[in-house]
């Protein structure tokens, strides 16, 4: 099976978006945020399961989410986006054929192929506040994982002291113009590493259809070297 995949072009690669790769590296944080919740994370709330646990999004549906699938029953929830600097934004929710795409929403317009499935757009304005805001509530060694659809930049500029204590941050890293004005990947690169957080594997890789497609984004994990 490997070889008539390699024919292809194509390879097996093992699943790392589960708890026993992450406990590997022997992590121990005080704290985990999730940021860019939509209905949970499972394998990290598995992977941390002495940390406290600080959810964020603008979806106030996303906390029932979570407990409702029973893996993480005690956590903080705080109903808002994250970005660069306090204030207000407007939230998008695509509406296709199935409904609403709650995992889909996002600050910035959708400029990618996937867009041209979408029948409308749900949009609301929403709280804006920094994740150093929101972590200054909760001290000690952190975890990190963001994924709010195109705005992840913004969610580390916002973040640069709490970037500093965390021993690992797994990021959705769009590797093409899947958003209006979405952030560079070398300027999302370049922040982790002037907070000490280098680029030590990618978890996953979202390509388009057929044999040339592209990456579209990847969930990358940084930690500090020595880990």
């Amino acid at each position: 099976m490997r070889r008539a995949l390699r024919s292809e072009g194509m390879a097996v690669h093992p699943i790392k978006t589960r708890a026993p790769y992450l406990r590997g590296y022997g992590f121990a944080p005080d704290v985990v945020f999730d940021i860019g919740v939509a209905d949970g994370t499972p394998w990290l709330y598995r992977a941390c399961p002495d940390a406290r646990f600080v959810l964020v999004d603008p979806q106030a549906h996303c906390a029932e989410a979570v407990r409702s699938n029973g893996v993480l029953r005690d956590f903080h929830f705080h109903h808002a986006a994250l970005g660069e600097a306090p204030g207000s934004a407007r939230l998008n929710v695509p509406v296709s054929d199935r409904g609403k795409e709650v995992n889909l929403a996002s600050l910035r317009r959708r400029t990618d192929r996937l867009a041209r499935s979408f029948i409308d757009i749900d949009s609301t304005d929403v709280q804006v506040r920094t994740l150093d805001d929101i972590a200054l509530g909760y001290p000690g060694r952190a975890g990190l994982k963001i994924d709010t659809e195109g705005s992840e930049l913004e969610v580390l500029r916002g973040g640069k002291d709490t970037l500093r204590r965390c021993d690992f941050v797994i990021l959705e890293l769009s590797v093409s113009a899947r958003f209006e004005g979405v952030g560079l990947p070398s300027a999302s690169v370049k922040l982790l590493a002037d907070a000490g957080l280098e680029l030590r594997d990618v978890l996953t890789v979202a390509a388009g259809a057929g044999k040339r497609a592209r990456p579209r984004y990847m969930d990358v994990l940084f930690t500090r070297w020595a880990a």
